[in-house]
This record gives C-alpha cells, sequence and structure tokens, in this order.
C-alpha cells in the first residue's frame, strides 16, 4: 500500500512542476484567486476536536513500559536515560496527553476532505499509525512528525506542501510570531474562500517535541489583519468551556496551567503569542494533478520578496 501510493502521489507532484524552485512553482500553480468568491468556507462543524475526548482520549499512542525496555535492550541505554524518553503521566502517553498534532491532522483531514458517516478522527489515525508503522507502541517507529500519514490514509488527495520552522528558545534564532513568520502571514493575509483548500498547523511552546511543545491550527475562516499576532486557532486543547475565537494568548494561558509546561516555557523564554514552526496541508485533485496550494504559494513568494 505504501509504495503504490507514495508512486502515485509522487507522479502527481512532478506533473504538476512541484520540483521546480520556488519562482516557477509560482508561475506554475493555477490562478485561483479569480475563483475564490465563488468557494465555500471550510465547513467547522464539530471543531475544534479535543484531546481529551473520551472516544478516543484513552487510547495509547505510546506504552511508556515498551518504550523504556526496547531502548534498554536495543540501544544500551540504562533505565535512568530510558525514563527520559517520554514524560510519564499516571494515565499513559495516550491521544488525550499527548495527541495534540495527532488530533491536528484529523482536523486537517476532516476539513479538506470530509467523510460525514464516518468522519476522520484522532482514533482513526492512530489506529493506522499503529498499523502502518509511523510510529508503535514500543516506539520502535517514533517519528516526531508523521504527517506522511495523512497523504496514505486520504490515498493523496491530502498532502502536506510547505513548512517553515523557527527553533524556539534555541540560541540565534530570533523569535517568530504569527505577525512576523513569511508563511503564516502569506497564510493570514489570504481570504478565508482562498484558505478553502489549504490548513495550517502551527506550533508552540518550546522546539523539543515534549511535554511543553503544543500544537494548534489557525482558524481558516478567522478574518484577522496578519499583523496581529493573537492568532485566532482550532485548538485541541481548548476545553470543553471554551468557545471561539480562541486565541494563542487563551491557548497558552489553558496549557501553561500546567507547572511543568510553565516552567519549560520560562526557562526557554517563550513568551504567549510566540510560535515554533508552521505545516501547511493542502487539498491535491489527483486527476488534474494540481494542488489548491497556489494562492499561499503566490502570497508566501510576495512575503520572502521572490518575484
Amino acid at each position: 500500500m505504501f509504495s503504490g501510493t507514495r508512486r502515485r502521489f509522487l507522479g502527481s507532484a512532478l506533473g504538476a512542476g512541484v520540483t521546480l524552485g520556488l519562482g516557477s512553482l509560482v508561475a506554475a500553480s493555477p490562478a485561483a484567486d479569480a475563483e475564490a468568491p465563488t468557494r465555500r468556507l471550510l465547513d467547522l462543524s464539530g471543531m475544534p476536536y479535543r484531546q481529551d475526548d473520551p472516544r478516543w482520549a484513552d487510547d495509547l499512542m505510546w506504552d511508556r513500559k515498551l518504550v523504556m525496555r526496547a531502548d534498554m535492550e536495543l540501544n544500551g541505554r540504562t533505565r535512568a536515560e530510558a525514563a527520559e524518553l517520554l514524560h510519564r503521566y499516571p494515565n499513559g502517553n495516550s491521544i488525550g496527553n499527548e495527541g495534540c498534532m495527532l488530533t491536528c491532522m484529523a482536523m486537517a483531514m476532516q476539513l479538506l476532505v470530509p467523510r460525514r458517516r464516518r468522519p476522520w478522527t484522532p482514533a482513526i489515525l492512530n489506529r493506522a499509525a499503529h498499523d502502518f508503522y509511523y510510529y508503535t507502541l514500543s516506539g520502535l517507529a517514533m517519528a516526531t512528525l508523521y504527517s506522511d500519514l495523512v497523504a496514505e490514509l486520504s490515498d493523496g488527495h491530502v498532502q502536506m506542501g510547505l513548512t517553515e520552522e523557527y527553533l524556539p528558545g534555541v540560541p540565534g534564532w530570533k523569535p517568530m510570531t504569527a505577525s512576523t513568520a513569511p508563511l503564516v502571514r502569506a497564510y493570514r493575509g489570504l481570504t478565508p474562500a482562498q484558505r478553502s483548500g489549504v490548513v495550517m498547523m502551527i506550533k508552540t511552546g518550546t522546539y523539543d517535541d515534549s511535554v511543553a511543545s503544543h500544537f494548534v491550527l489557525l482558524n481558516p475562516n478567522a478574518e484577522q489583519s496578519p499583523d496581529d499576532p493573537n492568532a485566532a486557532l482550532l485548538d485541541p486543547a481548548m476545553p470543553e468551556s471554551g468557545h471561539l475565537p480562541w486565541l494563542l494568548t487563551d491557548s497558552a494561558a489553558w496549557i501553561t496551567q500546567d507547572t511543568d509546561i510553565r516552567s519549560a516555557w520560562q526557562r526557554d523564554g517563550i513568551t504567549p503569542t510566540q510560535i515554533g514552526g508552521a505545516w501547511v496541508y493542502a487539498r491535491w485533485d489527483r486527476s488534474t494533478g494540481r494542488s489548491t496550494i497556489g494562492p499561499l504559494v503566490a502570497a508566501w513568494a510576495r512575503e520572502l520578496g521572490v518575484s
């Protein structure tokens, strides 16, 4: 399944000319701006998915004891060293505790290729990740960013197309916000109709994929100035009592109630509106070999000063 699917969507990508430079890619992208007024906004019904939704909150992503055992037996680590691999949660390393990115990916799939009878959910993605060895309960195949999973499950109809990373807290890297990061500014500068074929996931908190890093989606239907650093979100950690609009500062205030997260943010000098990276998922039409990412690529090029 893997190789066949990958060959198919790689063929589509090559047919669309995505191996060209950024300037050539802009020129090769469909002129979708003219169609924007006729596009429908993305359907946010049931959004955001919550990590702690009882339908999947207790589903294990990793079994900490198995991860430690594999690390000690295969890598020769001590028990103390192996214990540092995963944060210890009393009720396990589950979607509810560690599945913010997985939940964002499920939201992206449901927004871009909605399924009514059996919607894409974090539970479905978690089972597929185990079945297809994107990660295992023992951590033997634990990718830190497993976005190819969305392409596998959607048969290439949803793909990750662009990314920027900003390394928050790492010496020498300028702190970035939603109003200064070029790719994020480009996305937010599009109209909601132009964003109907793309979804952006961003990271907040620390750079490492620890308890103090967090993934959210930018709200694709929000109308905000790109100059506003306090971006509107679809946050998998948003409590049931929360309501839209939910902003970066709301998210930061909520998750830093955890003392471990708050101390890690303070240690690395992370501010409430600082972001650590952006990842773009786009709808891909295999029948035409074209992606809906064109308007965003053009806007990103303008932000970067690429003609």
